[in-house]
């Protein structure tokens, strides 16, 4: 069997394809960039509180993040939901195929959502009065959001590989993942090693901001943070070049020199991971978020690139027919653009809520 021949037609577009992707890139930067932060946060503050029961207070370096993550993770839910929106109008017909191969663990995600905000905003109101409590409410929103992340990396991989729906035919229960893909470990833990890295960078960020108003040791724990940055980026780089030897070799030759300006993003992609990590240990924390922020936007290239090498002999957002609705589409950016001010005007109210709780 044609494994095209399982893909099912596709829809017309407002505008064009281009659009739709360059939002799709940039609202998903936005959004794993708050899940990294949840995750590593988390992850940080559980490690950290497991370890050394005895230092459970303010004025420990992880409890920043402790009050911050359950507003954190209403933001990540709802940019969440601009990226799919995105992902369906180009590739829906690709994305909706996947999701129902992997219908059981994909439908749980819902219930699994709501539970991890419980959890998180459990852990930061019972921090005190209840440490079991909070250190279990902890430890369940972490391990639901590896859930997530393990499925969606599944559901993103399987979406573009069609020549792999065929065992539909062999198992119609909806249980079916991507485990075969030997790109799926390396992408997964390089999704876990980057929350951990930003984790130490946003506690980096917080104590940089404390240490500007003369927070008495702010500085050695910016240094915690740039530390933990550094050592979880080693790492990640290290999983990242065995993410690179999984992909099939003309994909990873198309990086090596055969296409230039996707060679010219890899190696920026690269380079800035590894200049982020000696700027780190070197405890200069600007030139690190710069070169972080700069590697971000790299991986997110390449990401799209992969993409397009993957469905190129099933599918491109250049053939999608365009039946234009240019009025929608600027009503569509007026309350894009005010809804992103709108959630940048409440994410500045929460944090000052929580600085005026904190002193």
């Amino acid at each position: 069997m044609n494994p095209s021949d399982l893909i099912p037609a596709t829809e017309a577009i407002p505008a064009p394809s281009g659009i739709f992707i360059a939002l799709g890139l940039i609202t998903f930067t936005l959004h794993i960039l708050i899940i990294n932060t949840i995750l590593g946060g988390g992850l940080i503050t559980l490690f950290s509180r497991l370890r050394s029961p005895d230092q459970e207070n303010s004025d420990h370096f992880y409890y920043p993040a402790v009050n911050k993550i359950p507003t954190m993770f209403a933001l990540g839910v709802n940019l969440g939901v601009a990226p799919l929106l995105f992902i369906q109008v180009i590739y829906g017909h690709l994305f909706y195929t996947s999701s129902i191969l992997m219908a059981s663990f994909w439908i749980m995600i819902i219930p699994l959502l709501i539970i991890a905000y419980y959890g998180a905003y459990i852990h930061a109101r019972k921090y005190f009065p209840a440490p079991f409590l909070s250190k279990s409410a902890i430890l369940i929103t972490i391990l639901i959001v590896l859930y997530i992340g393990f499925i969606f990396v599944n559901n993103l991989s399987l979406m573009v590989q069609p020549e792999k729906w065929t065992i539909y035919f062999d198992n119609r229960s909806g249980i079916i993942l991507n485990l075969s893909d030997i790109t799926l470990m390396p992408r997964y833990l390089h999704f876990i090693t980057a929350s951990l890295a930003v984790g130490g960078l946003f506690l980096s960020l917080i104590w940089t901001i404390r240490q500007k108003k003369e927070v008495n040791g702010a500085a050695e724990r910016v240094k915690s943070g740039l530390k933990i940055f550094g050592y979880a980026t080693l790492v990640q780089i290290g999983i990242g070049l065995w993410y690179l030897l999984t992909i099939p070799r003309d994909f990873m030759l198309q990086f090596m020199g055969g296409n230039i300006f996707y060679t010219i993003i890899f190696l920026i992609g690269f380079l800035t991971p590894i200049g982020a990590v000696f700027t780190a240990f070197k405890n200069k924390f600007r030139p690190t978020l710069i070169m972080f922020f700069v590697t971000i936007v790299c991986m997110g290239f390449i990401r799209y690139f992969l993409k397009i090498m993957y469905l190129d002999d099933h599918f491109s957002p250049d053939g999608l027919t365009i039946q234009p609705q240019y009025g929608v589409m600027a009503l569509f950016f007026i309350i894009f653009i005010a809804g992103l001010f709108s959630i940048a005007y409440m994410v500045k109210i929460a944090l000052s809520a929580n600085r005026r709780r904190a002193v």
